[in-house]
């Protein structure tokens, strides 16, 4: 028998990656990026307040300033401001020519169009985001290999990112085998219990964004398990079977597999429960 962690690096080994696909920013989530992305932009695009105050040209001596326009977010409008002079701005607006610090307009004071400073620990750039601060055109901004959450899509989003190379969520079958199984409704027979593995494992693949699942039931006969497998191989990129995969007489899963052409990479696992686990490749 093999470790867990031995199990965990032959599956590793012996997988294959999909054909990465391209799609658009509002279907990523939860896939897995299979290209680096590169920012288009510096972002921000320019040197912007993060605060609603007055920008102006910083100087320690300064506590008096005079007031000579306006700058909103989404302006288009140029500004200068002179040694002594500012404007108002506003969260995300850009900064006038001549302006290098923003003081936050609860550290102030207004006596007609004169600006009192009021903020003894003001210091130049303060309260300013510069040009590229968050990422600069050409930088990395995500790798192969990341998964698209959704703080990353929202993130690519803000830098102007519209589409990349993925991996497409694989499709997927679960194939069911055990006499015994009833399905959920149904009245329990002596012997029977009720099917639970498709619920469990259709929701943790849901989890990890996979939806594309189609359940297979098979009773215990050899030649039903092998119609039914190489049938899952032909039209889906993974296959999961439950039960069946030990030695008893009815444990068929194993020479279905050998039938349809499957390489066996290992079958037990030195773990409790679950030892009879089995994984191949074909």
């Amino acid at each position: 028998m093999i470790t867990v962690q031995q199990a965990q690096e032959l599956i590793s080994q012996n997988i294959n990656l999909l054909t990465p696909v391209r799609l658009p920013l509002n279907q990523r989530c939860g896939h897995v990026l299979a290209q680096d992305i590169l920012a288009i932009y510096d972002i921000p695009a320019f040197r912007q307040s993060s605060m609603d105050g007055y920008a102006f040209s910083y100087d320690k001596n300064l506590s008096e300033l005079i007031l000579v326009g306006e700058m909103a977010a989404g302006t288009n409008q140029y500004l200068e401001v002179r040694y002594g002079e500012t404007n108002r701005i506003f969260t995300s607006a850009p900064l006038a020519d001549g302006a290098d610090t923003v003081v936050m307009q609860e550290k102030i004071e207004k006596s007609g169009n004169k600006i009192i400073l009021n903020d003894p620990s003001l210091s130049t750039g303060n309260n300013v985001r510069e040009k590229g601060s968050e990422i600069k055109a050409g930088a990395l901004a995500m790798q192969k290999g990341e998964i698209l959450s959704a703080a990353a899509i929202g993130f690519l989003a803000g830098i102007g990112i519209t589409e990349a190379d993925v991996f497409p969520m694989p499709k997927l079958a679960i194939i069911l085998t055990g006499n015994e199984l009833k399905e959920l409704g149904a009245a329990l027979d002596f012997g029977q219990v009720y099917e639970s593995n498709s619920y469990s494992l259709t929701a943790a693949l849901k989890i990890q964004g996979i939806t594309n699942i189609e359940v297979f039931w098979v009773v215990d006969e050899l030649e039903k398990l092998t119609t039914t497998l190489k049938e899952a191989l032909n039209s889906c990129d993974l296959v999961l079977l439950t039960g069946g995969v030990s030695v008893g007489d009815y444990d068929f899963v194993i020479e279905a597999a050998r039938n349809c052409g499957v390489k066996q990479i290992f079958h037990k696992v030195k773990q409790k429960p679950g030892k009879p686990l089995f994984f191949g490749t074909k």
